[in-house]
C-alpha cells in the first residue's frame, strides 16, 4: 500500500501546486461497507440508514486521527473492477476514491484546509483532481456529474 500512497502523492505533486515532497503518509484502512458506514455515521448514529450500509461513502479522511492522518477506504477487492486485474490496488477506481482522500490529507498538511470555511470547502478540488485522474489513466469516470456534485458537497 506503501508504494501506491508513494506514487498518487508523486501524481499530485506533478499535476497540482501542492510539493508533496517529504510529506508524511496518512495511514490506510480498509473496510467493508458496513464499517465505512458505521465510522461515517459515528457522531450521529441515529442518522444512519436502517439497512447499515450508506452506498455513497467510499471513503473518509481524519486528520486527526492516526500519527499523520487517517483514511478509511473500501477494501480494494470490494471495488468495481477489482476483479479485472491482478492487483486490486491497480484498480484505476480505488486509486481515484484513495486520490481524492490524498487530497484532502494534502490540503490540511499544507494547510491550505486551515483558510476554509468549513471542512467541506476542499470537497471542489478533491472531486476535480480525481476527474483529472481518471481521464489520465482512460478510465470511465464513475461521476459523470462530477462537478455538480462537487458543488454540492463542498456547500457550507
Amino acid at each position: 500500500m506503501n508504494e501506491v500512497l508513494a506514487a498518487l502523492m508523486l501524481w499530485i505533486s506533478a499535476n497540482t501546486a501542492y510539493d508533496t515532497t517529504g510529506m508524511p503518509l496518512p495511514e490506510v484502512i480498509e473496510m467493508t461497507p458496513q464499517e465505512l458506514t458505521a465510522e461515517y455515521y459515528t457522531d450521529a448514529p441515529q442518522l444512519m440508514p436502517a439497512k447499515g450500509v450508506d452506498e455513497r461513502i467510499q471513503a473518509l479522511y481524519s486528520i486527526e486521527e492516526g500519527p499523520h492522518g487517517r483514511v478509511y477506504i473500501l477494501d480494494a477487492d470490494l471495488v468495481p473492477g477489482a476483479a479485472d486485474g491482478d492487483d486490486a490496488y491497480d484498480n484505476p477506481l480505488f486509486r481515484e476514491m484513495l486520490l481524492h482522500e490524498l487530497v484532502h490529507h494534502v490540503q490540511h498538511v499544507s494547510g491550505v484546509a486551515d483558510s476554509y470555511l468549513c471542512p467541506a470547502q476542499g470537497e471542489v478540488e478533491a472531486y476535480r483532481v480525481g476527474g483529472v485522474y481518471l481521464k489520465q489513466v482512460h478510465a470511465d469516470d464513475p461521476m459523470p456529474n462530477r462537478a455538480f456534485w462537487a458543488h454540492m458537497y463542498s456547500r457550507c
